[in-house]
């Protein structure tokens, strides 16, 4: 099975889809990986000059990170292997240097939006919701997520969302910067793509100079303090608080 589908439009386009409906396309450990390789081999591609990134199914975009890959880990070494590649997944796409369109075509929770925040420009579907439960499961987010989060919307109200793990709709997230759109399902692959030709009329040594001038700043504090959080998540993964507040999770999850 492939997590990542690949589509090349005749005119430069690439579509990536995360594709793992059945898991309401959660990562796991390979699903990082193969998110990785996708985004540095696209890279590479010199017929691509821009992507779109969207989920498979129609009620979510992703999830985040997979919680039952969670609780197996066996070791503090798993833990910090999985917080590290879940951070180089995210600084390829960052840092990925052509144009970057996120089309969420559901919910993005977690490290679900942390992905969408690597874009450089993100539409939604109206009945869409943003949120970051972390703290309630007794985790923290990535530091690139954290970091991206506070570069979009101020770390005031960054600090409001993450502490209080609420969730906010398409017409509140649009309000304070989470995406730039709220575009009807029926429309939103079309809204994408018009918008990434429109973007094309640049030229691409212009657009990755810029995203490389935006982007700087931030792909340096977040490399700075990343081993420290990789090191906080596999210390707070092996609390029994992390295992309890995870378990009753999933549990409650799975009775509805």
């Amino acid at each position: 099975m492939s997590y990542c589908l690949i589509e090349r439009l005749e005119d430069n386009i690439a579509i990536v889809t995360l594709n793992r409906p059945e898991k309401r396309n959660a990562f796991n450990f390979e699903f990082l990986q193969e998110l990785e390789k996708t985004f540095r081999s696209l890279t590479a591609d010199s017929e691509v000059r821009l992507l779109i990134l969207t989920g498979a199914g129609e009620t979510v975009f992703s999830s985040g990170v997979d919680l039952n890959e969670l609780i197996r880990f066996e070791t503090i070494e798993q833990a910090r292997t999985f917080a590290i590649q879940l951070e180089n997944t995210n600084e390829a796409l960052l840092a990925f240097p052509k144009p970057v369109i996120a089309a969420l075509n559901g919910h993005a929770l977690g490290g679900g939006y942390g992905l969408a925040s690597n874009a450089d420009i993100r539409l939604m579907v109206p009945e869409a919701k943003i949120g970051f439960p972390a703290v309630r499961l007794g985790a923290i987010l990535p530091v690139g997520c954290t970091l991206r989060l506070n570069a979009l919307i101020g770390s005031g109200r960054s600090r409001e969302l993450l502490l209080s793990g609420r969730v906010v709709d398409a017409q509140e997230a649009r309000s304070i910067g989470l995406i730039n759109e709220i575009v009807s399902g029926e429309h939103l692959m079309e809204r994408a793509l018009d918008l990434g030709r429109s973007i094309l009329q640049g030229s691409d040594q212009a657009l990755s100079m810029t995203k490389q001038l935006v982007n700087q700043e931030l792909l340096v504090h977040i490399k700075q303090y990343g081993l420290t959080a990789s090191e906080n998540f596999a210390y707070l993964s092996f609390t029994e608080e992390w295992k309890r507040r995870i378990r009753d999770f999933i549990a409650e999850k799975g009775n509805k």
